[in-house]
């Protein structure tokens, strides 16, 4: 489902040919090493927070990661994330600039970020393929889906065409496509009813569409 590429490196020379090759440059550098531009997106929201570092400080590696983890979970992570998954997405390259300084936010962010959203950023240049290649958790499909119909990426019909049949969809989403695709329907469950209903029939046929006033057709 994602054909774009996301990877991490420190190395400012790779951040800069970047857009040559056409790459999007996500800057999580809280130094300022880069020069400023406008084309470079700010991306340090993603970095642990200031609890975070504390517990990092105090040597407690296990309150780290859940500070970690709920931080990247929040509204605002999970929104920045969202655009950059929809950006992968449609296909497009991120260069996540990191800079090491006595500290493992990089490795951090990669672990974090493939255990709760399943996609693994590599590090360029690192000798180990695992590492050094981006891949993503296909069993993380209905979380990608859902996030990127979150952000108007995808229509009602797309998301709905792709997501499994039987997957739970979150109330946000849910009234979501009952607000877009307006289905039939007296009550709440009713609509629900009609768009699952929708879904199964646009795995069947992605180009059915909903009939105004009445079920969903089925040809």
């Amino acid at each position: 489902m994602i054909t774009g590429t996301i990877h991490v490196t420190d190395n400012e020379d790779i951040v800069y040919q970047a857009p040559m090759n056409g790459g999007k440059i996500v800057s999580l550098d809280e130094d300022g090493l880069l020069i400023k531009d406008d084309s470079i997106l700010v991306g340090t929201c993603l970095l642990p927070p200031i609890e975070a570092k504390i517990a990092e400080a105090d040597g407690n590696e296990q309150l780290y990661d859940v500070v970690y983890s709920n931080h990247l979970l929040a509204p605002y992570q999970r929104e920045f994330i969202s655009a950059l998954l929809a950006y992968l997405y449609k296909g497009g390259h991120l260069i996540l600039f990191l800079p090491e300084i006595g500290t493992n936010n990089r490795e951090k962010l990669v672990q974090h970020m493939y255990s709760l959203y399943g996609i693994h950023i590599g590090f360029i240049g690192h000798p180990n393929p695992l590492i050094a290649n981006c891949y993503y958790d296909e069993r993380c499909l209905p979380i990608w889906l859902q996030m990127i119909y979150e952000v108007s990426v995808l229509s009602p019909y797309e998301f709905l065409t792709q997501y499994p049949i039987g997957g739970t969809i979150n109330q946000g989403i849910m009234s979501k496509l009952i607000n877009e695709i307006n289905p039939y329907g007296q009550t709440i469950q009713d609509k629900v009813s009609e768009i699952l209903k929708l879904q199964k029939l646009l795995h069947k046929n992605p180009n059915v569409r909903e009939a105004i006033g009445s079920s969903f057709r089925k040809d």
